[in-house]
């Protein structure tokens, strides 16, 4: 017996019909039938895609969780939302159009960068007949290259040139596991 259904929309409740081949639903995992499924309108959709124009977004971890405030361009603020990036795209807590998570990225690779600036990206010992360098590059693109360094009496590493606080404690750190590694 053939049937037929009639769209309605679930966001504006008008009927409608699918425009270029592409039927818009609200994914739900618990609906069992298509007739529990949330159909939307192209017209919603066009509405939905307009109003996700990013203006900013500003993103922090707390407790290891992700978290984005997002301002868009009408002036809507969505606070600490959770958030996922992955694969140039940023996954949140609400209904984003796909090209606003990929703007959404950017912002995020722009603040990670940031905030890894100062991280060691790859920090290399190498041990020589009485003499013990490193060669290391952090995430904003300082390099030190072969540069001699030991370790003196108090414990304080000393290094051929000078190495800035906040690079010679990821140094020492990882020069302990190195360390390590070697005993065994």
């Amino acid at each position: 017996m053939i049937r037929s259904v009639q769209l309605i929309c679930a966001e504006c409740g008008e009927s409608f019909v699918p425009q270029d081949g592409v039927l818009y639903y609200k994914d739900n995992y618990i609906n069992n039938t298509v007739k529990e499924a949330k159909f939307i309108c192209p017209a919603c959709i066009k509405k939905w895609h307009d109003k996700w124009q990013i203006k900013n977004a500003e993103f922090s971890e707390v407790d290891y969780v992700m978290i984005v405030t997002i301002e868009l361009e009408d002036g809507t603020v969505y606070e600490d939302l959770d958030c996922t990036p992955m694969d140039g795209y940023v996954v949140a807590g609400v209904d984003i159009p796909p090209e606003a998570q990929k703007k959404l990225y950017e912002f995020y690779h722009a603040w990670d960068m940031e905030r890894k600036r100062d991280v060691l990206k790859y920090c290399n010992f190498k041990d020589e007949f009485m003499r013990t360098s490193f060669s290391c590059e952090t995430y904003g693109g300082e390099k030190y290259e072969d540069v001699a360094f030991r370790v003196n009496i108090k414990g304080i590493m000393e290094t051929a040139v000078p190495v800035p606080d906040y690079i010679l404690k990821q140094i020492i750190d990882a020069y302990s596991i190195y360390e390590l590694q070697n005993r065994e």
